[in-house]
């Protein structure tokens, strides 16, 4: 199961148009930082990258979909990192470290990227929110099939729904982890939600 472009731009083949279509979305995360995703505008993103407004609409249909798209880089990015970590579980015993470093590493990239943190925690779209419950479905089976490799679960269908019920639940716990009132510190949070989910699946293995 992988996770497929949800936007409706066009997808470049030819390296010269990855390359500009690269080059957009980096202009368009760097006025996200600057100036907040409600005052990201065409003529703007057009400017930074170097661009005419009329280039950037032969790759994206409107400003929605270059946010999308810049979703969607940022979620490779962390699948590239989930499936890093996942590859470390050789037996269920390193369930908890691998869960540990797969979250101090995505928390690291929230923490360097402020456009992916507004991309999540600030911006209401349903688009948006679609996208983040896809990205939970597919961390979620790639979690799931590899504890399978390294136990026996009682029962699949119970072990794979309290795996995406946590992949979901993960979004709402490195919101946490920045908001200023939370009452408790990312690290607290962190042991609390690797606790859960290791004694949790513990909880449907043999």
């Amino acid at each position: 199961m992988d996770l497929k472009q949800a936007t409706n731009r066009r997808n470049p083949r030819q390296n010269r148009s990855k390359e500009r279509v690269a080059i957009i979305l980096e202009a368009v995360k760097a006025l996200i930082e600057e100036n907040g995703i409600a005052n990201l505008k065409i003529n703007d993103i057009a400017k930074r990258a170097n661009t005419s407004p009329s280039s950037i609409y032969q790759y994206f249909s409107d400003k929605e979909t270059i946010i999308l798209s810049l979703a969607e880089h940022f979620m490779a990015k962390i699948h590239v990192i989930i499936d890093k970590h996942i590859q470390e579980l050789h037996s269920i015993q390193d369930l908890a470290q691998v869960l540990n470093d797969n979250f101090d590493d995505i928390y690291l990239l929230h923490t360097n990227e402020s456009a992916l943190r507004q991309l999540w925690f600030d911006a209401i779209n349903v688009d948006l929110i679609n996208l983040a419950t896809q990205h939970s479905y597919v961390k979620a089976d790639k979690i799931y099939q590899r504890v399978l490799k390294v136990a026996t679960p009682i029962n699949k269908l119970e072990l794979k729904q309290f795996i995406l019920l946590m992949s979901i639940q993960f979004s709402a716990v490195m919101r946490l982890c920045f908001a200023n009132d939370a009452g408790g510190t990312p690290a607290q949070f962190k042991k609390i939600y690797v606790d859960t989910v290791t004694l949790g699946i513990a909880n449907y293995l043999e």
